[in-house]
């Protein structure tokens, strides 16, 4: 068999700014210093790049050429522009640009979001790379002079895309409080309910022999296992910590203001520096709301024949139960907000609405995360007060000043303040509900 061949051509080499997806075009050399408008073959949307002085590449693209010819860039005209290009942003995006422009396409791109895409994941890592470079100063800056293909990454390399995103909401400096939470979960498991029972998930169990429905149940109840057994884990190393924590009060060498004033001071700089985090104002609201509840609802046992208790504890369920359904409302309004993204998209509809369309689900889609966060890290705290406060371990007045304690923490938590007004507004029904 002969295989017929063609005359090289000096293809560009690039990515489809709209979805990712690799892609090469012939230009013109006519096109000098000119932008031309590129179809996608993946998504049929025609996007706009622009060329240099030779027109035969795309200005600020790195070619084996420019490696040893082109001078070093610069920030204001760097050396590539595909990271940019990756997130949507110009050079002279601002930090929070760069932050927000990176969750709204990591959002997008999520291989959970996209799972008909074989190439979702080499996206969404590609993605968290431009963000992790272009969040730093001084990598950015690199990255302007020198360009990717000079070596420029993050000390000990690129952090897993998954770990970062999730990192992107908390961050490290709250696993002491809170322990490791998997952003999402609880969306992405209503997603994929609700798309079985829609796909008729219950006609095809019909079709499976009594075999495989055992092995489906035991596979099933052995990840329940797994999942109970780190959810264990994680309560008591948790309230080991609350436990240090709090005997700074608890072992205060007297009752006097003053000592307490210095308990309180240091729990209200911890919280001033945890706030700084992604989300840190959010998460001390939920915390110290938590916190807050379980100390009232232990107190209130001793009082009035242990009606406080009783009445904080119906309070408590109540909560419980309305966070819930909101946590699952905004997971299915995410998913149909999607599928209207989707169907905009096959339709071609004008790059004003389409971005319209985009912003909404972002928002959406950093709404739903937080709330099923939110949902989990709430429930992980309830059991860790509930073993801290019934330590047989401690006398009774021991866990009295712990349940004072953690009022005290609880109260300084919730009254934190942002510095300034967030990027992205959530809800602020879900994010500083009326507890007092």
């Amino acid at each position: 068999m002969v295989y017929e061949s063609r005359k090289p051509e000096p293809y560009v080499k690039t990515t489809c700014k709209e979805c990712l997806t690799p892609i090469e075009f012939l230009p013109s050399t006519s096109h000098k210093n000119e932008k031309v408008e590129v179809k996608c073959w993946a998504c049929d949307k025609v996007v706009t790049y622009e060329m240099d002085a030779s027109g035969t590449a795309l200005k600020g693209a790195t070619t084996s050429k420019s490696k040893t010819t082109r001078k070093r860039g610069t920030d204001e005209s760097p050396v590539s522009t595909e990271y940019y290009d990756l997130l949507g942003i110009p050079v002279s995006a601002t930090q929070d640009d760069i932050k927000k422009a990176y969750r709204k396409k990591a959002i997008r791109f999520h291989p959970d979001k996209n799972p008909n895409d074989p190439t979702a994941e080499d996206k969404f890592k590609k993605i968290s790379e431009a963000y992790q470079i272009l969040s730093d100063p001084q990598l950015r800056k690199r990255y302007n002079e020198f360009g990717e293909e000079n070596g420029v990454k993050p000390d000990g390399g690129f952090a897993d895309p998954e770990e970062f995103f999730k990192q992107s909401f908390g961050g490290d400096r709250f696993v002491d409080i809170i322990g490791e939470i998997s952003i999402g979960r609880d969306m992405r498991d209503a997603l994929e309910t609700q798309e079985t029972e829609g796909s008729g998930g219950s006609g095809e169990e019909d079709t499976m022999t009594a075999e495989e429905k055992a092995e489906k149940e035991a596979q099933k109840a052995k990840s329940e296992q797994e999942r109970a057994e780190v959810r264990t884990k994680r309560v008591d190393t948790l309230a080991e910590k609350l436990i240090n924590k709090l005997s700074l009060y608890t072992e205060l060498p007297d009752a006097s203001e003053a000592s307490v004033q210095a308990f309180k001071s240091i729990v209200q700089l911890e919280a001033e520096e945890l706030k700084s985090e992604n989300y840190g104002v959010e998460l001390l609201h939920a915390i110290g709301y938590t916190y807050l509840a379980k100390a009232n609802q232990y107190l209130g046992k001793n009082v009035a024949f242990g009606l406080g208790g009783m009445f904080h504890s119906v309070k408590e369920k109540g909560y419980i139960f309305s966070e819930t359904v909101g946590t699952l409302r905004t997971a299915l309004d995410l998913q149909s907000c999607f599928s209207e993204l989707q169907k905009a998209e096959e339709k071609g509809l004008p790059e004003e609405e389409r971005q319209k369309l985009e912003e909404e689900a972002a928002a959406k889609g950093l709404q739903a995360i937080w709330r099923g966060s939110k949902l989990e890290v709430e429930s992980v705290l309830r059991d860790v007060c509930d073993k801290v406060l019934a330590d047989s371990t401690a006398s009774r007045e021991t866990r009295k000043q712990r349940a004072i304690g953690l009022r005290m923490i609880g109260t300084l938590y919730q009254k934190v303040k942002a510095d300034s007004t967030p990027d992205i507004q959530l809800d602020k029904e879900n994010v500083e509900p009326n507890h007092q």
